[in-house]
């Protein structure tokens, strides 16, 4: 038994939700387990990783079923076990969910995440703040972010956010997503092992050559005459090492698929030239380079084959990129507070 109670999410904006708090799932996370067929290791005990579990569970429960599959950091701890020990390094805090999903199914997705948490408790309340409307209104129907509730502790009540993609990955680089979120069923509910590294291996940022040192870790090259271009932050550098060390790269049921990887950059140059170059940059990255000679051994050996798939691969590059860019811009998305407060004037009403 919880209590109602209301939250100020903007006070700017005068944005408020009511959620049962604490918040809870009224299906067993163990059951939801169970049903996705997820491998005892992965640990429930996180707030988003336990929402990822629930979220899946919920979605093969609906009527109809909902296609989801989840990318990202919680995609990743659901397929590698390195993403879940805490004695490798390669463990990293989760900050949101990530969600693919069937554009012709946007609007049923749209409504079960507005009505999930009537029947599969609170810890899957979703609401959309105003921040969200905005960004959600220029998506052109193919992004969606969300926000939830995942806990509170000493008073305050933390916020987390998921954003689901539609039929499409498209950040710096586009791939399509559609075939992976139909058979993610057969995967614990996950893109598969060659889509979650493509996801980490398509950033590239540029910045001034005067920020370099800032970064050095990240440089991939020059760029023009003053700036240079940076790959992925250490987290997703974090993600790909986990991915390469529990996964081969070979055609098997949870492999990395050469073939897979080899069509799809092959059919983008300059998805290829960003993924190859940070190929790289994992290959010479402290973090590679701090873990035991073993894991670090297999991981560099698989990044050795990625290296000969990729060259293999290479397409004829396309020229007429802006000012040589291979790449699109993307914007960081703003959220809101980390934290929210209970509406002093609010009426809390126990359940």
């Amino acid at each position: 038994m919880g209590e109602v109670v209301d939250l100020v999410i903007d006070p700017l904006r005068g944005d408020r939700i009511s959620i049962e708090l604490p918040v809870s799932f009224r299906s067993s996370l163990e059951d939801a387990r169970r049903q996705i067929g997820l491998a005892d290791w992965v640990d429930l005990g996180d707030p988003l990783v336990a929402r990822g579990v629930a979220l899946v569970a919920a979605a093969r429960r609906a009527q109809p079923e909902i296609h989801l599959a989840l990318l990202g950091g919680a995609a990743h701890r659901f397929c590698s076990l390195s993403s879940n020990r805490t004695d490798l390094g390669l463990r990293r805090t989760l900050h949101d969910l990530d969600v693919a999903c069937l554009h012709k199914e946007l609007p049923e997705v749209r409504a079960f995440l507005a009505t999930v948490h009537e029947r599969e408790g609170s810890g899957l309340r979703f609401f959309e703040t105003a921040g969200d409307r905005t960004i959600n209104s220029l998506g052109e129907g193919r992004r969606l972010r969300l926000h939830m509730v995942l806990g509170e502790h000493d008073g305050e009540i933390a916020l987390g956010s998921i954003d689901l993609l539609a039929d499409e990955f498209r950040f710096c680089h586009r791939f399509d997503l559609k075939a992976d979120v139909r058979e993610a069923p057969a995967r614990q509910g996950t893109l598969s092992p060659a889509l979650l590294l493509l996801a980490k291996l398509q950033f590239i940022q540029r910045i001034p050559g005067s920020d370099r040192g800032k970064v050095a870790e990240r440089v991939l090259a020059p760029f023009g005459r003053h700036d240079v271009v940076i790959g992925p932050e250490a987290k997703d550098v974090l993600d790909v090492l986990a991915l390469l060390l529990d996964h081969p790269v070979a055609e098997t049921p949870d492999g990395i698929s050469p073939a897979r990887l080899s069509a799809i950059v092959a059919a983008d140059w300059g998805l290829w030239h960003t993924a190859s170059l940070n190929i790289e940059m994992v290959r010479r990255s402290a973090l590679l380079r701090e873990l035991p000679p073993g894991p670090r051994g297999q991981i560099s050996s698989r990044l050795d084959s990625l290296g000969t798939i990729l060259s293999s691969a290479a397409p004829r590059r396309r020229f007429g990129f802006l000012g040589g860019q291979w790449w699109e811009e993307v914007d960081n998305l703003p959220a809101v507070d980390g934290t929210v407060s209970v509406g002093a004037a609010a009426a809390t009403t126990p359940k």
